[in-house]
Protein backbone atom coordinates (compact mmCIF):
# COMPACT_ATOMS: atom_id res chain seq x y z
CA UNK A 1 0.00 0.00 0.00
CA UNK A 2 1.81 2.89 -1.28
CA UNK A 3 1.54 6.54 1.48
CA UNK A 4 2.22 9.62 0.51
CA UNK A 5 3.72 11.42 2.99
CA UNK A 6 3.53 15.57 3.59
CA UNK A 7 6.64 17.17 2.78
CA UNK A 8 7.98 19.68 5.11
CA UNK A 9 9.31 22.49 3.57
CA UNK A 10 12.26 24.26 4.90
CA UNK A 11 14.23 27.59 3.90
CA UNK A 12 17.81 28.39 3.81
CA UNK A 13 19.31 31.76 3.69
CA UNK A 14 21.98 32.19 1.02
CA UNK A 15 24.86 32.56 4.05
CA UNK A 16 24.21 28.67 5.19
CA UNK A 17 27.44 26.72 4.00
CA UNK A 18 27.28 23.13 2.78
CA UNK A 19 27.48 21.12 5.93
CA UNK A 20 24.24 22.93 7.19
CA UNK A 21 22.59 22.05 3.92
CA UNK A 22 23.77 18.66 4.22
CA UNK A 23 22.30 18.55 7.87
CA UNK A 24 19.03 20.15 6.83
CA UNK A 25 18.26 17.61 3.68
CA UNK A 26 19.09 14.98 6.17
CA UNK A 27 16.53 15.60 8.89
CA UNK A 28 14.01 16.28 6.61
CA UNK A 29 14.29 12.56 4.78
CA UNK A 30 13.98 11.76 8.38
CA UNK A 31 11.14 13.24 8.90
CA UNK A 32 9.49 12.15 5.96
CA UNK A 33 10.23 8.85 6.72
CA UNK A 34 8.79 8.54 9.98
CA UNK A 35 5.83 10.59 8.63
CA UNK A 36 5.06 7.72 6.57
CA UNK A 37 5.34 5.11 8.59
CA UNK A 38 3.36 6.79 11.06
CA UNK A 39 0.84 6.94 8.71
CA UNK A 40 1.69 3.56 7.43
CA UNK A 41 0.82 1.79 10.91
CA UNK A 42 -2.31 3.62 10.99
CA UNK A 43 -3.95 3.05 7.97
CA UNK A 44 -2.90 -1.04 8.31
CA UNK A 45 -4.23 -0.69 11.86
CA UNK A 46 -7.93 1.12 10.96
CA UNK A 47 -7.96 -1.77 7.81
CA UNK A 48 -7.12 -4.45 10.60
CA UNK A 49 -8.70 -3.99 13.56
CA UNK A 50 -8.25 -6.98 15.34
CA UNK A 51 -4.13 -8.09 14.47
CA UNK A 52 -3.07 -4.43 13.57
CA UNK A 53 -1.37 -6.20 10.94
CA UNK A 54 -2.31 -6.59 7.15
CA UNK A 55 -1.38 -10.43 6.08
CA UNK A 56 -2.31 -12.59 3.15
CA UNK A 57 -3.05 -16.19 4.69
CA UNK A 58 -2.83 -17.39 0.81
CA UNK A 59 0.78 -16.43 0.72
CA UNK A 60 1.53 -19.04 3.44
CA UNK A 61 -1.57 -21.67 2.87
CA UNK A 62 -3.54 -23.22 0.60
CA UNK A 63 -7.19 -22.53 2.39
CA UNK A 64 -9.26 -25.91 0.50
CA UNK A 65 -12.81 -25.53 -0.38
CA UNK A 66 -14.48 -27.54 1.64
CA UNK A 67 -16.62 -26.25 4.34
CA UNK A 68 -15.54 -29.02 7.26
CA UNK A 69 -18.50 -26.46 9.69
CA UNK A 70 -19.89 -22.89 9.18
CA UNK A 71 -21.95 -20.62 12.11
CA UNK A 72 -23.06 -17.29 11.87
CA UNK A 73 -19.78 -15.24 11.64
CA UNK A 74 -17.93 -18.02 9.11
CA UNK A 75 -17.04 -21.08 8.52
CA UNK A 76 -14.21 -23.46 8.90
CA UNK A 77 -12.25 -25.19 6.13
CA UNK A 78 -8.88 -27.45 6.15
CA UNK A 79 -5.82 -25.74 4.99
CA UNK A 80 -2.22 -26.90 3.86
CA UNK A 81 1.03 -25.36 5.05
CA UNK A 82 2.68 -24.44 1.48
CA UNK A 83 6.35 -24.75 3.04
CA UNK A 84 5.50 -27.86 5.29
CA UNK A 85 2.33 -29.83 3.27
CA UNK A 86 0.58 -30.35 7.06
CA UNK A 87 -2.48 -30.07 7.19
CA UNK A 88 -4.89 -27.55 9.52
CA UNK A 89 -7.94 -26.34 10.31
CA UNK A 90 -8.17 -22.48 9.06
CA UNK A 91 -11.72 -20.68 10.80
CA UNK A 92 -12.48 -17.51 8.60
CA UNK A 93 -14.15 -14.89 10.41
CA UNK A 94 -16.72 -12.43 8.55
CA UNK A 95 -15.69 -8.93 10.08
CA UNK A 96 -18.66 -7.00 8.84
CA UNK A 97 -20.80 -9.52 10.68
CA UNK A 98 -18.87 -9.02 13.97
CA UNK A 99 -20.49 -6.46 16.15
CA UNK A 100 -17.73 -5.91 18.85
CA UNK A 101 -14.24 -6.60 17.00
CA UNK A 102 -12.71 -6.08 20.44
CA UNK A 103 -14.34 -9.34 21.46
CA UNK A 104 -12.48 -10.49 18.36
CA UNK A 105 -9.22 -9.53 19.19
CA UNK A 106 -9.66 -10.67 23.11
CA UNK A 107 -10.51 -14.09 21.57
CA UNK A 108 -7.25 -14.34 19.15
CA UNK A 109 -5.22 -12.66 21.97
CA UNK A 110 -5.99 -15.65 24.30
CA UNK A 111 -5.22 -18.24 22.12
CA UNK A 112 -1.64 -17.04 21.03
CA UNK A 113 -1.15 -17.71 24.99
CA UNK A 114 -2.51 -21.35 25.12
CA UNK A 115 -0.45 -24.46 25.73
CA UNK A 116 -2.04 -27.21 26.86
CA UNK A 117 -2.47 -30.39 26.02
CA UNK A 118 -6.27 -30.35 26.24
CA UNK A 119 -7.09 -26.84 24.66
CA UNK A 120 -6.84 -25.95 21.23
CA UNK A 121 -3.60 -24.39 19.99
CA UNK A 122 -3.66 -21.79 17.73
CA UNK A 123 -0.60 -22.05 14.92
CA UNK A 124 -1.22 -18.96 13.11
CA UNK A 125 -3.95 -15.61 12.55
CA UNK A 126 -3.91 -13.55 9.37
CA UNK A 127 -6.34 -10.53 8.47
CA UNK A 128 -7.51 -8.70 5.41
CA UNK A 129 -9.85 -5.99 4.52
CA UNK A 130 -12.69 -8.35 5.00
CA UNK A 131 -11.54 -11.25 7.16
CA UNK A 132 -9.97 -12.76 9.95
CA UNK A 133 -8.14 -15.91 9.76
CA UNK A 134 -7.58 -18.52 12.64
CA UNK A 135 -5.35 -21.25 11.82
CA UNK A 136 -4.97 -24.22 14.69
CA UNK A 137 -4.21 -27.59 14.44
CA UNK A 138 -6.88 -30.13 12.86
CA UNK A 139 -8.53 -32.56 15.19
CA UNK A 140 -10.11 -35.48 13.18
CA UNK A 141 -12.50 -37.23 16.05
CA UNK A 142 -15.39 -34.83 15.38
CA UNK A 143 -17.64 -33.39 18.57
CA UNK A 144 -18.53 -34.85 21.88
CA UNK A 145 -22.15 -33.50 21.27
CA UNK A 146 -22.15 -35.76 18.12
CA UNK A 147 -20.68 -38.92 20.55
CA UNK A 148 -23.75 -38.50 22.83
CA UNK A 149 -26.12 -38.72 20.48
CA UNK A 150 -24.91 -41.45 19.05
CA UNK A 151 -24.23 -43.38 21.93
CA UNK A 152 -27.73 -42.14 24.12
CA UNK A 153 -29.79 -45.30 24.72
CA UNK A 154 -33.43 -45.59 27.18
CA UNK A 155 -30.37 -47.14 29.37
CA UNK A 156 -28.17 -43.74 29.66
CA UNK A 157 -25.22 -42.68 27.60
CA UNK A 158 -21.41 -43.36 28.28
CA UNK A 159 -20.36 -45.64 30.50
CA UNK A 160 -18.60 -43.93 34.37
CA UNK A 161 -15.29 -44.87 32.98
CA UNK A 162 -15.83 -43.14 29.74
CA UNK A 163 -17.42 -40.07 30.91
CA UNK A 164 -14.52 -39.99 33.95
CA UNK A 165 -11.64 -40.28 31.07
CA UNK A 166 -13.62 -37.31 29.15
CA UNK A 167 -14.13 -35.31 31.78
CA UNK A 168 -10.85 -35.60 33.84
CA UNK A 169 -9.25 -34.52 30.52
CA UNK A 170 -11.82 -31.05 30.91
CA UNK A 171 -11.17 -30.37 34.09
CA UNK A 172 -7.16 -30.45 33.40
CA UNK A 173 -7.63 -27.96 30.14
CA UNK A 174 -10.23 -26.12 32.96
CA UNK A 175 -7.56 -26.03 36.19
CA UNK A 176 -5.38 -24.53 33.59
CA UNK A 177 -7.44 -21.70 31.96
CA UNK A 178 -8.47 -20.73 35.31
CA UNK A 179 -4.66 -20.66 36.31
CA UNK A 180 -4.09 -18.45 33.34
CA UNK A 181 -6.77 -15.92 34.97
CA UNK A 182 -9.35 -16.66 31.65
CA UNK A 183 -12.80 -18.05 32.61
CA UNK A 184 -13.93 -19.66 29.10
CA UNK A 185 -17.74 -19.27 29.63
CA UNK A 186 -19.16 -21.55 27.25
CA UNK A 187 -18.49 -25.26 28.06
CA UNK A 188 -20.30 -27.51 26.27
CA UNK A 189 -20.33 -30.70 24.19
CA UNK A 190 -20.24 -28.99 20.84
CA UNK A 191 -16.94 -26.77 22.22
CA UNK A 192 -15.18 -30.38 23.04
CA UNK A 193 -13.75 -32.01 20.07
CA UNK A 194 -11.77 -35.26 19.95
CA UNK A 195 -8.71 -35.21 18.66
CA UNK A 196 -9.31 -38.37 16.49
CA UNK A 197 -11.69 -40.85 15.75
CA UNK A 198 -10.06 -43.71 18.40
CA UNK A 199 -12.57 -45.11 21.06
CA UNK A 200 -9.96 -43.46 23.66
CA UNK A 201 -9.08 -40.39 22.02
CA UNK A 202 -8.11 -37.15 24.21
CA UNK A 203 -10.05 -34.20 23.65
CA UNK A 204 -9.44 -30.49 23.32
CA UNK A 205 -11.26 -27.50 24.56
CA UNK A 206 -12.38 -25.00 21.84
CA UNK A 207 -13.89 -22.12 20.72
CA UNK A 208 -12.82 -18.79 23.31
CA UNK A 209 -15.41 -16.39 21.38
CA UNK A 210 -16.84 -15.36 24.96
CA UNK A 211 -14.10 -15.99 27.45
CA UNK A 212 -12.15 -13.11 28.86
CA UNK A 213 -9.65 -12.96 31.32
CA UNK A 214 -10.63 -13.02 35.05
CA UNK A 215 -9.09 -13.56 38.92
CA UNK A 216 -10.51 -14.87 42.18
CA UNK A 217 -9.57 -11.58 43.08
CA UNK A 218 -11.58 -9.56 40.64
CA UNK A 219 -14.65 -7.83 40.64
CA UNK A 220 -17.77 -10.30 39.32
CA UNK A 221 -18.82 -10.21 35.97
CA UNK A 222 -21.91 -9.46 35.19
CA UNK A 223 -23.04 -10.11 31.31
CA UNK A 224 -24.65 -12.96 30.99
CA UNK A 225 -23.15 -14.84 28.27
CA UNK A 226 -22.98 -18.77 27.26
CA UNK A 227 -25.45 -21.94 25.93
CA UNK A 228 -29.03 -21.83 28.36
CA UNK A 229 -28.49 -25.49 30.01
CA UNK A 230 -24.89 -24.89 31.13
CA UNK A 231 -25.31 -21.53 32.46
CA UNK A 232 -24.71 -21.56 36.42
CA UNK A 233 -27.44 -19.75 38.87
CA UNK A 234 -24.90 -16.91 39.61
CA UNK A 235 -24.64 -15.99 36.20
CA UNK A 236 -27.96 -16.21 35.24
CA UNK A 237 -28.02 -13.10 38.16
CA UNK A 238 -25.31 -10.88 36.52
CA UNK A 239 -22.60 -11.66 39.19
CA UNK A 240 -20.10 -14.54 38.97
CA UNK A 241 -16.59 -15.49 38.39
CA UNK A 242 -14.79 -18.53 36.76
CA UNK A 243 -16.89 -21.09 38.99
CA UNK A 244 -19.31 -20.37 36.11
CA UNK A 245 -17.21 -23.01 34.45
CA UNK A 246 -16.97 -25.55 36.76
CA UNK A 247 -21.02 -25.48 36.96
CA UNK A 248 -21.33 -26.28 33.61
CA UNK A 249 -18.26 -29.13 33.62
CA UNK A 250 -21.05 -30.74 35.85
CA UNK A 251 -23.72 -30.19 33.36
CA UNK A 252 -21.60 -32.00 31.14
CA UNK A 253 -20.80 -34.76 33.62
CA UNK A 254 -24.44 -35.26 34.29
CA UNK A 255 -25.52 -35.61 30.48
CA UNK A 256 -22.20 -38.18 29.60
CA UNK A 257 -24.20 -40.64 32.25
CA UNK A 258 -28.04 -39.76 31.28
CA UNK A 259 -27.85 -38.56 27.51
CA UNK A 260 -29.95 -35.18 28.82
CA UNK A 261 -29.34 -31.87 30.75
CA UNK A 262 -30.30 -32.09 34.33
CA UNK A 263 -32.48 -28.76 34.00
CA UNK A 264 -34.50 -28.77 30.58
CA UNK A 265 -37.06 -26.85 29.00
CA UNK A 266 -38.53 -26.06 25.60
CA UNK A 267 -37.31 -22.27 25.33
CA UNK A 268 -34.40 -20.79 27.16
CA UNK A 269 -36.46 -18.78 29.75
CA UNK A 270 -38.17 -22.14 30.57
CA UNK A 271 -34.37 -23.47 30.93
CA UNK A 272 -33.17 -20.44 33.01
CA UNK A 273 -36.57 -21.09 35.25
CA UNK A 274 -35.26 -24.58 35.80
CA UNK A 275 -31.64 -23.47 36.98
CA UNK A 276 -32.85 -20.77 39.33
CA UNK A 277 -35.12 -22.87 41.13
CA UNK A 278 -32.40 -25.47 41.26
CA UNK A 279 -34.27 -28.89 41.79
CA UNK A 280 -33.23 -32.20 39.70
CA UNK A 281 -32.88 -35.75 39.97
CA UNK A 282 -30.81 -38.90 38.89
CA UNK A 283 -32.12 -41.55 36.85
CA UNK A 284 -32.58 -44.88 38.88
CA UNK A 285 -30.13 -46.59 36.64
CA UNK A 286 -26.41 -45.24 35.35
CA UNK A 287 -25.27 -43.48 38.18
CA UNK A 288 -22.95 -44.56 41.20
CA UNK A 289 -22.95 -43.11 44.37
CA UNK A 290 -19.70 -41.55 43.64
CA UNK A 291 -20.71 -40.28 40.19
CA UNK A 292 -23.72 -38.48 41.86
CA UNK A 293 -21.53 -36.99 44.75
CA UNK A 294 -19.10 -35.58 41.93
CA UNK A 295 -22.01 -33.96 40.25
CA UNK A 296 -23.64 -32.41 43.35
CA UNK A 297 -20.18 -31.21 44.54
CA UNK A 298 -19.94 -29.24 40.98
CA UNK A 299 -23.45 -28.21 40.88
CA UNK A 300 -23.63 -26.50 44.16
CA UNK A 301 -26.11 -23.33 43.83
CA UNK A 302 -23.32 -21.16 46.06
CA UNK A 303 -20.47 -20.83 43.99
CA UNK A 304 -18.03 -20.80 47.70
CA UNK A 305 -19.40 -23.97 48.11
CA UNK A 306 -18.58 -25.81 44.56
CA UNK A 307 -15.41 -27.60 43.64
CA UNK A 308 -12.67 -25.80 41.67
CA UNK A 309 -11.67 -27.58 38.60
CA UNK A 310 -7.97 -28.59 40.80
CA UNK A 311 -10.78 -29.83 43.39
CA UNK A 312 -12.75 -31.69 41.39
CA UNK A 313 -9.60 -33.82 39.87
CA UNK A 314 -9.15 -35.34 43.07
CA UNK A 315 -12.23 -36.56 43.66
CA UNK A 316 -12.46 -40.24 44.02
CA UNK A 317 -14.72 -40.16 40.79
CA UNK A 318 -12.42 -38.63 39.18
CA UNK A 319 -9.26 -40.50 40.54
CA UNK A 320 -10.66 -43.96 39.27
CA UNK A 321 -9.38 -43.29 35.85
Amino acid sequence: MNIKSQQHLYSCSKDVDIDERKNISQHDKRSSTVSTAAASWQIEEDLCPVTRRFSEINNDYEVLPKVLGSGHYGSVRECVNRRTRQVFAVKTIEKCKIARLDHLRREVSILKKMNHENVMRMVDCYEDAEYVHIVTEKYSGGELFDRIIDNTTAEGCFSEDAAARIIKSLLEAVAYLHGEGIAHRDIKPENILFESADEDSDIRLIDFGLSRKHTRADAPMSTPVGTAYYMSPELLKGEYGISCDNWSVGIVAYILLSGYPPFNGDTDPDIFAAIKRGHFEFPQHGFSDEAKDFINSLLRRDPRKRLSAEGALKHPWIMRV
